[in-house]
Order: C-alpha cells, then sequence, then structure tokens
C-alpha cells in the first residue's frame, strides 16, 4: 500500500481540484442570474477525464517501475548480503582454523621455551656442579698441600729427633770411650791432639770444598728448576695471553682471577721449592755432619791406633833397656804385656766390629730413610700432579660452560636485535601503507592481529584492540594488507615464536 500513497493522493488531490473548479463556476453563475449583469465571455478550461486516467495511469507505471527498482536492488542487496554472510562464515572458518593453528604453534612454542628453560636450567646446574667439583678440587689441593707440609714438618721433626738422638748416643760412646782410654792417653795425649788438629784442620777443608761444590749443584739445580717453572710460567702466561686477546674486554675479570691463580701458583711452587731446597740443605747439611763425625771417628781411632803403637813402642824400648838388668822382671813383664796386649788386641777387635756394626746399621737406616722419603716425595708429587690435572680439567670444563652460556647470551642478544629491527621496519612499512581517512582524529591508536606466511605475505589482518574509530580501524587493517609482504627473520624458529601470528601497535605519527 506505500507503493500507491503518492499516485492516490494526487488523483485525490486533482479530484478536489476540479469539485473546487465546478463549485465555483456554479456559484458565479448563481450571482449573475441574480444581478443579471450584461453576458461575459468566460474563457475555462476544461479538465478531461481520459487525461487525468491516463496521468493517474502514466503516474502509476512510474510508481510500479520504482517498486520493481526497489525489488530488484533489495534482492541484489539480499544476494550481497548473503554472499557477504557466505564470505564470513568462509572467513570465520578460515580464522577458526589460523587460531587452531596459532594455538598448536603457540603450544609448540611453549614445548620449546619449556625444553630451552629445562636445557638451561640443566646448564646452570651442571655449571654449579662444576663450580662445586673446582672449589672441592681446590679444598682438596689445599688439604693435600697442608697434609704434605704437616708430613713434612713431622718428618723434618723426626729426622731432628733421630738426629739428635744419634748425637746422644755418639756423645754417650765417646764419653765411655774417652773414659776407658783416659788412662791410656795421658801420655800420648799432646801428640795425638797435635795430629788430630791437622786432620781436622784437613778434614774441615775437605768438609768446605765438598760444602762448596754441594752448594754450587744445588744452585745451578736450583737455577734449571727455576729456569724451567720460568719458561713453564711463559708458556702459560703466553697462553693466556693468546686467551686474553681473543676474548677481549668479556674475559678481563676471568683472565685477571687467572693471573692472580697463576701468581698463587707460582708463590706456592716456589714457596715449595724454596722449601724443598731448605730440606736438601738441612739434609746435605746433615749429612755433612755425618759424614764429619765419621771422619772425625776414623780420625780419632787412627789416632789412637798410633798412640797406642808408639807406647807399645816405648814400653817394649824399655823393656829392652830393663831386661839387661832384670832378667827375672823382663821376663815376668814380657808375660804381663804379651797377656795385656793379647787382651788390648782382643778388646781393640770388639771394638773395631762393634763399630763396624754399628756404621753398618746407620748406612742401612739412612738408606732406608732415604728411600722411604724419595718414595713418600715421589707420592706427594704424583697427587699434587693429579690434583693440579684435575683442577685444570674442572677448569676447562668450566670456561667451556661459560662459553657456552655466553654464546647462548650472545644469540639471544642477537635475536632481540633483530625483533627490535623487524618490528622497527613492520612499523615503517604499515604506517607508510596508511592512508588517513577523511576527519580520523589525531592519536588514534588500535592493535592489529597479523598473521604471516614464511614469505611475509600477511594471510590475515584484525582488529583486536579497537580505537574507537572503525574508519580508522578498517584503514589500519588495509594499511597492514597494502604493506604485505612484511620483512621477516631468517631464522625460523624466531618466525614461529615471534612473527608467525602477533599483536601490532598501529598508531601513526
Amino acid at each position: 500500500m506505500r507503493n500507491f500513497k503518492p499516485s492516490f493522493v494526487l488523483a485525490v488531490a486533482l479530484h478536489l481540484l476540479i469539485v473546487l473548479l465546478f463549485s465555483i463556476s456554479f456559484l458565479t453563475d448563481r450571482d449573475e442570474a441574480q444581478t443579471a449583469p450584461p453576458a461575459e465571455i468566460i474563457e475555462a478550461t476544461v479538465l478531461d477525464g481520459a487525461a487525468i486516467d491516463a496521468e493517474a495511469e502514466r503516474l502509476k507505471q512510474n510508481e510500479e517501475n520504482k517498486r520493481q527498482a526497489e525489488t530488484a536492488r533489495q534482492q541484489q542487496l539480499e544476494d550481497a548480503r548473503k554472499a557477504e554472510e557466505q564470505a564470513l562464515q568462509q572467513a570465520k572458518k578460515q580464522r577458526v582454523l589460523e587460531e587452531q593453528k596459532a594455538l598448536e604453534a603457540a603450544e609448540k612454542r611453549k614445548q620449546e621455551a619449556l625444553a630451552e628453560q629445562k636445557r638451561q636450567e640443566q646448564l646452570d646446574a651442571k655449571r654449579r656442579e662444576e663450580e662445586k667439583k673446582l672449589e672441592e678440587a681446590k679444598e682438596r689441593r689445599a688439604l693435600e698441600e697442608k697434609k704434605a707440609k704437616e708430613a713434612a714438618e713431622k718428618q723434618k721433626q723426626a729426622e731432628l729427633d733421630k738426629q739428635k738422638e744419634l748425637a746422644e748416643k755418639q756423645k754417650q760412646a765417646e764419653l765411655e770411650k774417652q773414659k776407658e782410654l783416659a788412662e791410656k792417653q795421658k801420655q800420648a795425649e799432646q801428640e795425638r791432639q797435635k795430629e788430630a788438629e791437622k786432620q781436622k784442620q784437613a778434614e774441615k777443608q775437605k768438609q768446605q770444598e765438598a760444602e762448596r761444590e754441594a752448594r754450587l749443584k744445588e744452585q745451578k739445580l736450583a737455577e734449571e728448576a727455576k729456569l724451567k717453572q720460568q719458561e713453564a710460567e711463559a708458556k702459560k702466561l703466553e697462553q693466556e695471553k693468546k686467551l686474553q686477546e681473543q676474548k677481549a674486554l668479556e674475559q678481563k675479570k676471568l683472565q685477571q682471577q687467572k693471573a692472580e691463580e697463576a701468581k698463587r701458583e707460582e708463590q706456592a711452587q716456589q714457596a715449595k721449592a724454596e722449601k724443598e731446597k731448605q730440606l736438601a740443605e738441612e739434609k746435605a747439611r746433615a749429612e755433612k755432619e755425618k759424614q764429619a763425625a765419621l771422619a772425625a771417628e776414623k780420625a780419632k781411632q787412627a789416632a789412637e791406633a798410633e798412640a797406642r803403637a808408639k807406647a807399645e813402642k816405648e814400653r817394649q824400648a824399655k823393656l829392652a833397656a830393663e831386661k839387661v838388668e832384670k832378667d827375672r822382671q823382663a821376663a815376668e813383664a814380657e808375660a804381663k804385656a804379651k797377656a795385656e796386649a793379647e787382651a788390648k788386641a782382643k778388646a781393640e777387635k770388639e771394638r773395631q766390629a762393634k763399630l763396624a756394626a754399628e756404621a753398618a746399621a746407620k748406612a742401612k737406616a739412612e738408606q732406608e730413610r732415604q728411600a722411604a722419603e724419595a718414595a713418600a716425595k715421589a707420592k706427594a708429587e704424583q697427587e699434587r700432579q693429579a690434583a693440579i690435572a684435575a683442577a685444570q680439567k674442572a677448569e676447562q670444563e668450566r670456561q667451556a660452560a661459560e662459553a657456552a652460556a655466553k654464546a647462548e647470551q650472545e644469540r639471544l642478544a642477537a635475536a632481540a636485535a633483530e625483533e627490535a629491527r623487524l618490528n622497527n621496519l613492520i612499523k615503517s612499512k604499515t604506517e607508510g601503507a596508511w592512508i588517513r581517512p577523511m576527519g580520523a582524529a589525531q592519536g588514534l591508536k588500535c592493535t592489529i592481529q597479523v598473521k604471516l606466511l614464511p614469505s611475509g605475505d600477511v594471510m590475515d589482518a584484525v582488529v583486536v584492540g579497537s580505537s574507537g574509530d572503525p574508519i580508522f580501524d578498517r584503514s589500519a587493517e588495509n594499511a597492514v594488507r597494502k604493506a604485505s609482504p612484511l620483512p621477516v627473520p631468517q631464522d625460523k624458529i624466531l618466525f614461529n615464536q615471534k612473527y608467525r601470528v602477533f599483536n601490532l601497535s598501529f598508531k601513526p605519527e
């Protein structure tokens, strides 16, 4: 009914106009009949009903045409709406599929992140374990050095006690010998002292010469050991210098620590070398004192033998002189002297055997002590070398772990820098493709969810955070699609993690 309203109104208006004209005409005729005025010629327009019907039909036809055009337009709109709904459903299905893929990718990224976190935790645990092992190795080495030092101190104390005990025994034996031979040596004391003094001077000179040669030999050995140690330290410092040049500023702190460690190691080695040198000097001094004591004993024994021979010669001469006067007394004296000589020879033989047994026992004990000392020293050196090797291995493993951690940090830093660069490029390209809508306000901002292919082509761009202006939001989506393909990273892992589906903050300046 709404389609015929304009034509109906027009027809009614025409009929009303015709009725009004007839009414006016009728009233005019009546007035003229009453007043009887002179006849006048009246021009009137006669409206034909056929023309009115034709006009009404034309208007009706126009309305019908308009209705048909409106119906066709409504049909087109309906078809367009159905096509749009179908496209929206297709897009919705595609979006659901993309969201599912995005969820799968997010789950995959989550698993990868968890795996990466687990690997990082394993690396941290391994590094902590290596640091703990290194610390334990250091403590073990310090404990071993302490034990070696205590063992050396005990050995030194035992050696001193042994030397003291030996000296006491020698002193006691000397006192006994002096008591035993005091009466026999009264007459030959002065001569024996002179000879002993001479021999002592000669032995002293020999001892001084031997000490000088031993000192020279020890100095030479110490200098050779020091040169070897300096060469080793030079090689070590050269290697450390190469490592310092490779690692530059990042390894500066580590190099300082290593230099301090090397310095402490060098000081420890120097202290050990000094200690070994002192032990060698003490050992040489004890050996010299032992040799001097043995030489003095030998000289004393020779002097005693010579004194006894001289006394015997004098006694025989005296007996020979007295034999002329006293034959009987000479015979008795000779028998007595013979008996005394036999007893003296027997006593001397027993004393010499005793001294030889003591010397053999001392030599055997000294050999056993030297062998035990050499074995202990070799074992301590072997354990020290093993501890040093373990510490070096732990240090190398710790350096390898630090290098791996550093490489991982550098990779993450490079990825962050690459991400920032790509974000700037994407922002610049999308904003460059944006066309400002008419009447768009300044400072508008929206968030767009962008889905990319590995080539950088935009699969979809949907506003997920509106600016409040739909026209601005649509223009932002169109700008992102127009900017396709967007720059993407070469690293597939970074692309899957950050750029396959991401939110873009669109705020053009």
